[in-house]
């Protein structure tokens, strides 16, 4: 069982008198939080490409383990708060977009919801669209980026403990890593709320 609100029950909290400017809200608030999410993109892209940088000037000497091992862990903390942030930033978008289907039908019709012919396209026509989800694309590869810091700290690791030193550092910068990373789990979750709304209609789709 569930009190979760039915379509109808979500409707009766906004009479007609207030629908059209709840409507206009959700919109505008669904497209200010894809604005952010590629601000936020370009503002972990920022830490992330000076990390591979420094990465890749300091491998010139192996008596840098222990810096290229801090920037390693820079590196991958940045990418995973970024693959987070992602996650994040698509859950409060689909928040809007449930507020807009909801919204939408005796104002502008099942506008937004509905997607005209989606199958008409062809993923082996190379040069025609495709319904591919930009924001997945985003979130695998921030997943990528970080795995791939992920395989640069252990080989990082591998050569400090082969040259026997810079123990002391690494130790430091494992225990904050993985510090920083249980407070990304821990800390950055959106506080519950009992007036939280979880209707999704589904997707009217036309074959023509």
């Amino acid at each position: 069982m569930t009190d979760e609100p039915s379509p109808t029950e979500y409707l009766a909290a906004f009479p007609d008198s207030i629908r059209h400017e709840a409507l206009r809200e959700a919109r505008a608030n669904r497209q200010f939080e894809i604005e952010l999410y590629w601000k936020r993109a370009a503002y972990f892209w920022t830490f992330i490409a000076a990390a591979f940088a420094g990465y890749f000037v300091l491998q010139k000497d192996v008596g840098y383990a222990s810096s290229i091992y801090v920037v390693t862990c820079l590196g991958f903390f940045f990418s995973l708060a970024w693959y987070i942030a992602n996650r994040g930033s698509k859950f409060w978008q689909q928040n809007w977009e449930m507020h807009v289907d909801l919204l939408e039908d005796d104002i502008a019709g099942p506008l937004y919801k509905t997607v005209l012919r989606p199958r008409d396209y062809r993923l082996r026509d190379l040069t025609d669209a495709y319904p591919f989800s930009v924001s997945k694309i985003n979130q695998i590869l921030s997943l990528f980026i970080t795995l791939v810091w992920l395989v640069l700290i252990l080989r990082t690791a591998a050569i400090a403990y082969s040259v026997g030193s810079h123990f002391f550092t690494i130790g430091i910068m494992t225990a904050l890593t993985v510090a920083g990373v249980a407070v990304l789990y821990k800390c950055c979750l959106t506080s519950d709320s009992n007036a939280a709304i979880r209707i999704r209609r589904r997707i009217h789709r036309y074959s023509g």
